[in-house]
């Protein structure tokens, strides 16, 4: 019965050794992934509030569109900063009229195609839509979208510039962020630019700490 008993003492020794977790403990977790270069800590700048002031009743309506181009761009960024957008005075609250309206972000120039149009329902409604002929992708908005979807302790990306052009909604893996959650980097994530700003398709949540 003793020498069991020694046998027993002796086992739980090793399972208490197998489980330290000292400064030397090699079998401490290490980051799933190589972490990116440039961190984006937190508080990132937000997005601005709505715009203000509004048009004043009785604004032209390429004013109103114009107005409503900034927001769009504000929307697209998602960050803070001035947006700027302009379109020819030609342009009319009328059936079938088109334009092209020009808008800024951090000296970043975007072409819009617009077009006046009426809803089947409702034929005396006119309506404006509008196509960005590219995006704007700022670094501060893509870290801003990763705090928001994946609430990580730490963004980090690949080398994303303030703002760039970019096309819309195309995958980039040139420009990636990361989750960094309890010390572990997730998997590198390829942004995507929308009109409702930059977003990420995670495609491994299955995977421990690799989205957040």
């Amino acid at each position: 019965m003793r020498m069991k008993m020694i046998a027993a003492a002796g086992f739980l020794g090793l399972l208490l050794t197998g489980c330290g977790t000292g400064a030397d403990d090699d079998s401490a977790p290490k980051p799933a992934f190589p972490e990116l270069p440039q961190k984006v800590m937190k508080p990132v700048p937000e997005p601005t509030g709505g715009l203000r002031p509004s048009p004043p009743p009785g604004a032209a309506f390429h004013e109103i569109v114009a107005f409503g181009l900034r927001e769009k761009v504000l929307d697209m960024v998602n960050t803070d900063g001035t947006a700027t957008a302009r379109c020819p005075a030609s342009l009319k609250s009328k059936e079938g009229a088109k334009a092209v309206c020009v808008s800024t972000w951090e000296d970043l120039k975007i072409e819009w195609d617009i077009l006046v149009y009426k809803l089947p329902d409702a034929p005396d409604d006119l309506k404006w839509s509008t196509e960005p002929r590219m995006a704007i992708l700022a670094r501060d908005g893509a870290a801003n979208a990763v705090y928001t979807s994946y609430a990580p302790d730490l963004v980090r990306c690949n080398n994303i510039p303030k703002a760039v052009l970019v096309p819309v909604e195309r995958e980039m893996k040139e420009y990636t962020c990361q989750t960094v959650t309890d010390g572990r980097a997730g998997k590198p994530m390829p942004v995507r630019v929308s009109l409702g700003g930059p977003y990420f398709r995670c495609q491994a949540k299955r995977e421990v700490h690799a989205c957040g």
